[in-house]
């Protein structure tokens, strides 16, 4: 324990004939940063893994997608829960499970190259490169940044004590003050995106390449069944943005995150009755207008 360090930073307590680690986060320190040394020595270590296969932990990161396919992502937060405890950061630290939603996405793009590329090996290649930089990482970084900034700036807990700043796990009971110590990680914020890319992935790339030949065809019917595909898809994703940034116990008014839904199911309607197909407007942007004849 450091100098100067008081009964308040960490205290030891037996309930129930177990024993419970009740820690306090102490106060003082710099406002968060997103590229603080700590956020890029983390990012420089999993830039290293990459390029180190045998240290990728592929198995973990695969049951992990499966569980957010197929369970929610809840059960994936118990673990960032648990990486606190025993690492004292909330982001994962090993990068296997960004490259492996990176290979998919550019599986997923090769397959839909392979049904509607027709202007040569180059504008294919372009596109795959451009599902992975910029439809999943680039895109993500900039969807990270700005829930990093406003989780920290509206939502971190204003009042010390137990109750939103408060959790329990195992016998383990911690708490958190509002200070500049507790705040969300920036790479915990890109892998909540991470996570809530996954079922969007499963819906949205796989399920829309899959119903393209239905869905890109003109009327009100097709425009409609691609509305709400693209609702229910990004609906899904903002829910476990909002399941994310919610298990973290210095966090309040989270549900804010759920505001976008709302604004997703009002714009089914109008969209569809105005026939704006977003499976067309994609598959043109990406491919040309001609794959639309």
């Amino acid at each position: 324990m450091r100098a100067g360090a008081t009964a308040a930073d960490a205290t030891v307590s037996v309930e129930g004939g177990s024993s419970s680690f009740t820690t306090t986060t102490p106060t003082g320190g710099p406002p968060p940063n997103p590229f603080s040394s700590t956020t890029t020595n983390t990012i420089n270590y999993n830039f290293r893994r990459v390029v180190m296969p045998k240290h990728m932990d592929v198995a973990y990161a695969l049951w992990q997608m499966r569980v957010l396919a197929l369970r929610g992502p809840k059960a994936v937060y118990r673990h960032a829960t648990y990486r606190k405890q025993t690492k004292n950061q909330w982001g994962r630290d090993d990068p296997t499970f960004c490259v492996l939603t990176s290979l998919f996405v550019a599986a997923s793009a090769i397959g839909y190259c392979a049904m509607y590329e027709r202007r040569g090996v180059g504008k294919a290649a372009w596109v795959v490169l451009s599902a992975v930089c910029f439809d999943y990482i680039g895109c993500g970084c900039v969807i990270a940044t700005a829930y990093w900034f406003l989780a920290n700036r509206y939502m971190r807990v204003k009042s010390s004590g137990r109750g939103r700043g408060s959790t329990r796990h195992a016998g383990t009971t911690t708490t958190t003050n509002n200070n500049n110590n507790n705040h969300v990680e920036w790479l915990f914020a890109f892998d909540v995106h991470c996570n809530s890319f996954v079922p969007l992935f499963v819906a949205l790339y796989l399920g829309q390449l899959i119903l393209s030949p239905l869905l890109m065809q003109r009327g009100f019917i097709c425009a409609l069944l691609s509305n709400i595909l693209f609702c229910l898809s990004l609906s899904y994703y903002h829910y476990c943005q909002f399941v994310g940034f919610n298990s973290l116990p210095h966090l309040e008014r989270t549900e804010y995150l759920l505001y976008p839904v709302v604004a997703l199911v009002v714009l089914v309607i109008p969209l569809s009755v105005v026939q704006f197909n977003p499976t067309r407007w994609v598959l043109s942007w990406y491919f040309g207008s001609e794959v639309l004849q």
